[in-house]
């Protein structure tokens, strides 16, 4: 089961590197965008991603600042939840799952929802 994970990733990276969402007519889209016409947080995921895969960090943030800066978040989670083998990340783990720091993702993400939408970003 710890091998599906990286298995699943590299494969959305690789259809992600050869699969445009900027392109017009794209079968994925954001309902809430479509529903409301307001941006929900992950807006810009899909663009921020392939814009990823290419090395194109500057224009990952432009769709998707909170994406692009959650990518290492979850990365060091997955990481030590998963992969924490010898308990040699419990360090890091009581860090990324102590309270404060998900109250403070929490706070950001809501923070991102509704600042993204009040500046049109």
């Amino acid at each position: 089961m710890p091998y599906a994970l990286p298995v699943i990733l590299v494969l959305l990276g690789v259809s992600y590197y050869f699969i445009n969402p900027t392109i017009k007519g794209h079968p994925v889209q954001c309902p809430w965008h479509l529903l409301t016409g307001t941006q929900c947080p992950a807006c810009g995921s899909q663009r921020a991603l392939h814009a990823l895969v290419h090395g194109h960090w500057l224009e990952a943030l432009r769709y998707n600042y909170f994406f692009v800066l959650s990518v290492p978040y979850a990365v060091i989670a997955v990481l030590v939840s998963w992969y924490n083998y010898g308990h040699r990340l419990d360090g890091l783990k009581r860090i990324a799952f102590h309270p404060i720091t998900l109250k403070a993702y929490v706070i950001l993400f809501f923070a991102w929802w509704i600042g993204r939408n009040l500046i049109h970003v």
